[in-house]
């Protein structure tokens, strides 16, 4: 790209991104949903080649942002650090518009050719801009200084827990750090975390924190592309201490709920990159956060920017929303319709919660005559044998003054005149810590299954559970302190001999973990696995393109789109599940299709399974995590293999154990060593960065430990 301005200062970026353009100049075809790394630009003088210098970009907007993930403009200002600007356009149609802004003037008398490179580490190889427009744009420091500042998405570490207000002493890391660091790792004692991104902590909203005495750190950038002050309102549960660019610039240590506008903070940004890291210290009960950026007067709202690229250079819903952007802040007779229109929105929305709502189902009138069915046929009633609404008479009856409605069903299911329902949840409790059941047929609970093996302890955890109030926490407790669980899984020959079938719960009987706790505990030893309840599905690791051969073409879920961030390492109950192709590791480990119901697992024992554990990235990634842990938590060998081996199986290591371990790291040390593209290799698996701080061979070294301890039987058997 040539130009002959020499003060230029802003870089507008437009790309066409519809797939059905076909392929671009380059001769690859490019998807819709592209992404775009990072963005490098050099100027060179036309009159002079030799004069060249890089041009620093500190400042970005854009005219549209994927929202489900970290995909703002702002990441593409980075390099290295795995986040990417994302647009979506195979589900947004339009071009998209991005501004970029100097640190300072840019261009040579003479001309300048401008050497623009746009970084692309799509793990999809068509996820790119097929074809892009460049426009070199002029800007004086006053226009420049009427732009807001661009930030990044929040990130979070820890909870770092300890005694009450102590972390308010404790500096944990990212306090006195400069620059954001997407792969930092902070310690505190015993505790190690670090930034993870955080979609749930959004500006001008109360959003809450981990309910524990100890601290959390909230991060973000701040792009500004002139020096100014920024003023923010904020608000924790409990005291906040904020930091930027690693000097102390704010402290409250109250004890309080979480609020909107509870203190005031201005901030002195310089031009570029500011980091801002929050410690919130909660002394006790809940905790939260609250963040919004005060406009400054004179400064333009984010959504009027596109003003400044013109109406036929963006996508037309956001040359909409930078119109009536204007308006709201400049027009008064705009103003004071909006003003109208939200007062009627007000009045209808609060007659509609006023009006009463419709049930969705209740009892008619009169109950529907019901007559005895004719050998079942539904179509054969006799008209002779009506029934009314009751019980089997050999199960009992309902209790007296219960109504004959499902009300009545539902109190006669709890009373004491049913034992069974009290009976059939302790058994299924039961068989989750034991394998099988008291009444071994757990799905055929009648008088066909299997007898109880001991009724008299079936009759009395049934009868507690049902007069302690149905407390499911007391019931596991009564089963996971008795002797019955607690006893050793070996066998003795004369009891085995006496008891082959383990009836009489003479030992304990060793058991591999279900599908789900193989994968949470692994995300576990490795410190990732996000515990936070509640919230959407998400799509961890899966082979790719796996939905695309059973979905029908037409099918809104042909494309298995894989999250990023926490969504790869959270529990996997949350795993997105599409019964037509189920997630392929939950399968190896026996996990059901949910196509129909079932009350109990078949567990088998299978090479596939070792296949998984030693292969599938989630598994890969997580021993390299637990490496990364392992090396930091202590500085002599020994030490480390023992912690590792207790972190991920609860037991100490013997001292033999531990040898063929440290002889095994030995081994896988010389290795890497010898072939670092192999360690290079290993380490790249998975969307996690791998730690700069350790090499590269010792950390594969230690990942193929960890990855066999992950493996091994005493990590995924239960005995």
């Amino acid at each position: 790209l040539r130009t002959d301005a020499t003060d230029m200062r802003l870089l507008m970026l437009e790309a066409l991104t519809d797939p059905s353009l076909g392929a671009g100049r380059t001769g690859r075809a490019y998807n819709g949903n592209a992404v775009l790394d990072h963005i490098a630009v050099e100027a060179v003088s036309v009159a002079d080649p030799a004069r060249r210098e890089p041009v620093d970009l500190t400042w970005a907007w854009a005219d549209y942002e994927q929202e489900n993930g970290d995909y703002r403009v702002v990441n593409a200002l980075t390099k290295g650090e795995g986040r990417q600007w994302a647009v979506r356009s195979h589900e947004v149609e339009g071009m998209r518009t991005a501004l970029f802004a100097a640190a300072k003037p840019f261009g040579f008398a003479g001309g300048t050719e401008l050497r623009v490179t746009l970084h692309y580490h799509s793990p999809y190889a068509n996820h790119i801009f097929g074809r892009v427009r460049l426009t070199p744009m002029q800007a004086s420091e006053q226009a420049l200084a009427q732009l807001p500042p661009a930030v990044s998405g929040w990130y979070i570490a820890g909870p770092f827990f300890g005694e009450p207000r102590a972390g308010y002493g404790v500096e944990y890391g990212p306090e006195k750090e400069t620059a954001f660091r997407r792969g930092a790792r902070f310690r505190a004692g015993e505790q190690e975390d670090g930034w993870r991104y955080a979609p749930g902590v959004i500006d001008g909203q109360v959003v809450g924190l981990a309910a524990s005495v100890g601290s959390e750190l909230l991060a973000r950038q701040i792009y500004a592309p002139t020096a100014r002050k920024l003023e923010l309102s904020m608000g924790s549960d409990d005291g906040l201490v904020m930091y930027l660019n690693g000097r102390k610039v704010h402290e409250n240590q109250s004890d309080r709920a979480p609020a909107p506008d509870q203190d005031r903070v201005s901030l002195d940004l310089v031009p570029g990159e500011n980091f801002l890291v929050c410690k919130v210290v909660n002394t006790g009960g809940g905790a939260g956060f609250y963040s919004r950026m005060v406009p400054r007067e004179g400064e333009f709202a984010r959504e009027m920017l596109a003003l400044v690229a013109g109406d036929d250079r963006v996508r037309p819903a956001a040359a909409d929303a930078a119109r009536n952007g204007w308006r709201v802040r400049f027009s008064p007779s705009y103003m004071t319709a909006q003003r109208e229109i939200e007062r009627v929105a007000a009045e209808r929305a609060q007659l509609l919660a006023s009006t009463p709502k419709t049930m969705v189902m209740r009892e008619m009138g009169s109950p529907r005559e019901t007559f005895v069915h004719m050998r079942g046929l539904y179509d054969q009633a006799d008209k002779n044998r009506p029934v009314t609404r009751a019980v089997p008479k050999v199960l009992g009856s309902l209790p007296e003054g219960a109504p004959r409605n499902r009300l009545g069903l539902a109190q006669w299911l709890v009373s004491d005149a049913n034992p069974i329902t009290a009976r059939v949840v302790v058994n299924r409790v039961w068989e989750q810590f034991f394998g099988n059941g008291i009444v071994r047929t757990s799905d055929d609970f009648g008088l066909q299954g299997e007898w109880p093996t001991h009724p008299e302890l079936l009759d009395s955890l049934a009868v507690r559970f049902r007069e302690g109030g149905w407390d499911m926490r007391a019931l596991v407790r009564d089963i996971v302190t008795s002797a019955t669980y607690r006893q050793s899984s070996r066998v003795r020959t004369e009891v085995a001999v006496a008891d082959p079938g383990n009836r009489l719960l003479s030992y304990y009987p060793r058991q591999r973990l279900a599908a789900e706790q193989i994968r949470d505990q692994a995300l576990y030893v490795a410190g990732v696995l996000v515990e936070r309840p509640g919230g959407p599905s998400v799509k961890p690791y899966q082979p790719e393109g796996l939905w695309q051969e059973v979905a029908m073409l037409q099918s809104n879920t042909r494309v298995y789109q894989q999250g990023m961030g926490d969504d790869l390492w959270r529990r996997s109950m949350y795993t997105y599940w599409k019964r037509a192709a189920p997630p392929p590791t939950m399968l190896t480990f026996d996990a059901p299709t949910r196509e129909f119901c079932t009350t109990k697992r078949m567990v088998t024992n299978t090479p596939l399974q070792a296949l998984v554990l030693w292969n599938d990235p989630q598994f890969v990634e997580a021993a390299r995590m637990a490496a990364e842990r392992t090396i930091r938590g202590q500085q002599d060998d020994r030490a480390r293999v023992v912690e590792l081996y207790r972190r991920a199986t609860g037991t100490t290591p013997s001292d033999a154990l531990v040898d063929r371990m440290l002889g095994t790291l030995a081994d896988t040390r010389a290795r890497y060593a010898a072939h670092p593209e192999d360690a290079d290799k290993l380490l790249d698996v998975g969307e996690a960065q791998s730690s700069a701080e350790i090499a590269a061979p010792e950390l594969a070294a230690w990942t193929m430990l960890a990855n066999a301890v992950l493996s091994s039987d005493a990590t995924i058997v239960k005995d």
